[in-house]
Order: structure tokens, then sequence, then C-alpha cells
């Protein structure tokens, strides 16, 4: 009998979740969120870089150097996704297991099993589907402390979820302190109380500042203006905190390359230009731009997590009817406040991405959940079946399958988009990589086509370097090794200028008009007999947004050459 439970629970825990992760990942498939994941991927292959680059200061720390060695011996295998959806598969199976130690109690097993298959389709098929870099900290990092924590006492869930814990923190250390909070509630009433729940979470507090601090201690300097850097640019271009106000043409030449993403440019855009050109206007942030972010992110709160949303406002129904008017749930409210405040504060302060509000979300309903079954330290003496009214049985079924059904059809909608998308860039890159393999590629404004491919995929423009103008990259360390590497050049600025002048055929400028035409501008610095200029070619079959451009001396004749694309511009 013993081992029949326990098979269940791994059936439940293991089986189920990893049945229902493969069914969506062959049936739906999995698209990249941003085009963080093919960024990464490709500075760890050595795609955007003179070789693989073993370390980033923000992001897999350690994990690096694995994938580094592993790309270096093995460049056609997805190193990263496979890394990333393992951690993931790990945050799934750590939440299935809590979801089951607390409903069990309530609920028969095919109820339970039911369950637990709506949650995954309500609740977290969007991790999957939608895949980011950034859900798995946040996802690892909370399902560590809720696991260990709903099993106070034990050393085997301590030691798991310490080790999850760490290996969420190595991939985003910022994102698995904010997971490891959200969990902190549900935590507490999964292990009956705040004392019970204490060695855990001081255990998971002593390991995340241990690890920050040693990080932060073994920072190099240029790993710290990277971050520093890294903190201006989120400000402006993520958060909407800072505007700018240029004062010359160099300002003027400086705050356009932020606004387009092209951060490599030192010349242009420094340290010098944060102070002299930006500043943070209170009365247009707060008047303003809050209240635009808040109205546009709670419109897309209820139209994407409408399911959740509801389970929400359900549940706190629940909660408050059964304490009713003489029992008030003060600690069950402020946790309601605390989890509103946060998203706000988010959304309205900061930035709230889909990879960032659906994780809080699932910790909120989880925090909920255990409130309404009356877990643990949350006031309830023991645990039996859960019986509901009839009625309640009736209608509830019967709102939970039009819902269902709601959002079945708008994840169906999503998988349709997400595909024409993923296909669409496959195409473009394909292209690109026929048309300009073995040579110098120059690509500006190309970093939409790295969105929404598969993290399942390697993902490559054939033999020859790439030197990447835009994004959050462009401003790496590595980014500069590389432009050394190609025309031994100090900088960006001078290492464009060599390309433009290096003999026809040997680089392919793919950009678009808007950075083409920064381009254009900043090529006329320096002296006049240095000036040079990017002529407009045939645009890219598969996204017209993306053309061929010819460098050449401002003032002479540009000739392609003889090996460009004959594309129909």
């Amino acid at each position: 009998m013993i081992h029949a439970t326990r098979f269940a629970v791994f059936a439940r825990a293991g089986l189920l979740p990893g049945a229902l992760v493969l069914g969506t990942v062959a049936g739906l498939g999995s698209y990249c969120e941003a085009n963080d994941e093919t960024v990464l991927a490709w500075l760890f292959a050595g795609v955007l870089a003179p070789g693989p680059v073993p370390s980033l200061p923000l992001y897999l720390h350690g994990y690096g150097h694995v994938l580094a060695a592993a790309y270096g011996a093995l460049p056609g295998v997805p190193w990263l996704g496979l890394l990333l959806s393992a951690l993931l598969g790990t945050a799934t199976g750590l939440w299935f297991a809590v979801l089951d130690e607390l409903l069990r109690p309530h609920l028969r097993p095919g109820p339970l099993a039911l369950t637990l298959v709506a949650f995954f389709g309500g609740a977290w098929l969007e991790h999957w589907l939608w895949f980011s870099h950034a859900r798995v900290p946040l996802l690892l990092a909370g399902a560590a402390v809720l696991y260990a924590a709903q099993r106070p006492g034990r050393w085997g869930p301590l030691l798991l979820g310490l080790l999850s814990l760490g290996a969420a923190w190595l991939v985003r250390p910022g994102l698995a302190v904010v997971g490891a909070a959200a969990a902190v509630p549900a935590a507490v009433l999964l292990a009956g109380g705040w004392r019970r729940a204490a060695p855990v979470l001081a255990g998971a507090a002593l390991l995340l500042a241990g690890a920050t601090g040693a990080a932060a201690l073994g920072q190099t300097p240029a790993e710290g203006q990277t971050q520093t850097r890294d903190a201006f640019f989120a400000r402006v271009l993520d958060f909407e905190q800072l505007r700018p106000q240029p004062r010359t043409p160099a300002d003027g030449l400086g705050t356009a390359a932020v606004n387009l993403w092209l951060l490599g440019d030192s010349t242009a855009v420094n340290e010098a230009l944060a102070r002299r050109a930006y500043r943070f206007d209170a009365r247009e942030f707060f008047g303003r731009t809050v209240p635009a972010k808040l109205g546009l992110r709670a419109g897309l709160l209820v139209r994407d997590y409408f399911p959740v949303l509801l389970a929400l406002g359900a549940l706190a129904g629940g909660v408050a009817r059964r304490r009713g008017p003489q029992r008030p749930a003060w600690g069950f409210w402020l946790v309601q406040v605390g989890f509103a405040g946060a998203l706000v504060v988010l959304a309205g302060g900061f930035k709230l991405p889909p990879r960032l509000a659906l994780p809080l979300l699932d910790f909120w309903l989880l925090a909920n959940l255990a409130f309404w079954l009356e877990a643990p330290g949350a006031g309830r003496v023991g645990a039996g079946p859960l019986v509901l009214p009839p009625a309640v049985r009736r209608w509830g079924a019967l709102a939970a399958l039009a819902v269902g059904a709601l959002y079945a059809a708008k994840t169906g909608h999503r998988r349709l988009v997400l595909g024409q998308e993923c296909a669409r860039h496959e195409r473009a890159l394909a292209e690109l990589a026929g048309l300009t393999a073995g040579r110098v590629r120059v690509l500006a404004g190309a970093t939409d086509l790295l969105k929404s491919l598969s993290p399942f995929r390697a993902y490559s423009l054939g033999p020859g370097p790439v030197l990447s103008l835009s994004g959050w990259a462009a401003h790496d360390a590595s980014q500069r090794a590389l432009c050394r590497a190609l025309t031994g050049a100090p900088g960006q600025a001078e290492a464009l200028r060599r390309l433009a002048w290096a003999p026809a055929g040997q680089v392919a400028w793919v950009l678009a008009a808007p950075e083409a035409a920064w381009l254009n501008a900043a090529a006329r610095r320096g002296p006049p007999g240095q000036w040079w200029a990017l002529r407009r070619g045939p645009a890219l079959a598969a996204d017209s947004s993306l053309r061929f451009y010819y460098p050449g001396a401002l003032g002479k004749p540009l000739v392609p050459p003889a090996s460009a694309p004959s594309a129909a511009p």
C-alpha cells in the first residue's frame, strides 16, 4: 500500500508534468519570448565574438564555462536551450510536488490529477510555450523555497531546496531573489507558521546573501562598468525613467544611438553622455509615464491571464466567506495587498513583461489556494476532503469549462502567431546565411529576427564573423574584442571605418533604415578625408525591413561588389 501511494505521488508530481511538458513542446512548440536566448547562445558559441564567451557579467554565472566548452565541441547542439529546459523542468516538478502535497488531503486521486492538469493549462503552459531564461530563476528559486518549507525538519528536502536555489541564482541573481521573496507567503502557510518555516527561510536568505556578496567581491572593474552601463540603459529603454535632453549635436547623436539600441560605440554612448544628456523628470514620470504604463499593463494582464485572475478572485471570495466578519483574515488581505502592490510598482516604476508577470501571479495563486484550504498555520487544526455544495460544484464546473475554452482558443491563436513569426525569421536567417556566408557580416536593427525562434534548435549564419551593432550585447566586452580581432581597431567607430574601406566583397552590411541613417551620420565624425557613407541596396526577400548596404568614401561613386546579392529591391 505504501509503495502504491508513493508511485501515485511520483506519477502526479513527476510523470504527469513531464508528459504535459512534452505534449506542449511537441504539440504547440516552444518559442523564445525575446531575442535574449539566441543572443546568449551565439555569445557562448562564439558566433558574435572571436571565440566562445565563457563568462558574462549578468547572466548564467558558472554555466557559461560549461556552455562555451559544449558549443566548442558540438556547435550544432542547442546547449543553452537544453540547460534552461532542464532547470525549468526541475521547477515544474517541484511545483507539482508542492501542489500534490497541498491538495492530496482534500481531493481523491482522479480529481487531484485533473486539478493539476488544469493548473498546468491555465497557469503554467505559457512558461514552456513562450520560453525565456528569465522565467527559470523566478520559478526555480520560488519552487526551492516552497518545496523545502512544506517539508520542515527534513534534511533531504532542505538540501534539494538549497541546491535548486543556488542553481537558480546562477542563472540571474536578481530574479532568483525576487522568486524566493515571492514564495515567502505560501512557504509560511505550507510550513505551518513562521517558526517552522524559519530554518528554510533563513537558509535561503544566507545562501542568497553569501552568493551575492561573493560575486560582488570577485567582480572585476570591467564587469562593474558593464553592470553600471546596463543599469543606465535599463532606466532609459526598459523602465522609461530617464528622458533624453541633448544639449549639443554630439549629445543628439548619442541619445539617438541609445534609442536605437546601438550601444557599442563608446565615442557616442558613454558615461559622460549619461550624466549630461539624461535626467529624471519626476512630474513627467509620475504624472504621465507611470499612469500610461499601468493602463497598458492592466489591459494586457486581463487579456493574457484572465484564468489566473478569475481564480484569484474566486479564492479571495472563498476565504472572505469562510472567515466571515467575526474572523477577519488580516494575514490574507495583507498578502493580497502585498502582491497587488508589487505588481503595481513593477508595472509602473520598472517593467512587467510576461516572463515576470505570470510567475508572480503563480506565487500569488498558490498562496491564496493555501489560505482557502486552510493549510497548517492558517488556522485549521486538521485537514479533510474538500466538500462543496452541489450548486457550487455544478456552476463552478461550467464556469471552468467556459474559461478553459476561451483560454484554449487564445493559446491556439498565440501559437499560430508565434509559429508564423518563427517561420518568417528562420527564412530570413537562412537567406542571410546563404547570401553572406564566408564574409564579415555587419548587422544593425536585425535583433527582431532572433525572437520567437525555437530554444531547441541551434541557429547559425554560416562561416564568417558576425558584428552585431544592436541590442544589449553590443556593449559587452566581447564586442570590443571582436572589433580588435577583425580590424585591429580599439573601438567600434574606428573598426566600422576600416570595414567600410575594406576591399569590395569582404564585408556584408545588412541594416535597417534607421540604423543605417545613424551610421551615416556618425561616419561624418573625424577628418573629412576619412568620411564614408552607406548606400541602400536590395532588401532581404524574407524581411523587407532589412536591406543590404554598400559603403564607400563620401563624395566618390559607390559601386556594389561583383558578388552583391541580386534580390529585387
